[in-house]
């Protein structure tokens, strides 16, 4: 995908859990903005669907916590828009 971003991408590789429904996932981010986050996800994507909302934990602390919507879905990629943008004290 080209164009020009709103926010600037970082690059990070960490990785984060992903909250689908009632079941928790491993994934891995690609890159992150403030707007969104890129993930390489470790689970079959037939359940996944584009309008999806989902929660993502980073960096294994209930601080990093944020409601994302699934706006993108490639293979073991998939691309999260946040929703809810909690900041940790």
């Amino acid at each position: 995908m080209t164009g020009q971003r709103r926010h600037v991408r970082i690059v990070d590789g960490n990785r984060c859990n992903l909250r689908l429904r009632d079941a928790y996932y491993f994934a891995k981010v690609k890159n992150i903005s403030l707007s969104g986050a890129l993930m390489e996800i470790y689970f079959p994507t037939e359940g996944l669907h584009v309008g999806n909302n989902c929660q993502v934990n980073l960096y294994g602390d209930d601080l990093y916590n944020y409601d994302c919507e699934v706006v993108r879905v490639e293979n073991t990629n998939i691309a999260l828009r946040f929703i809810d943008k909690r900041i940790p004290n």
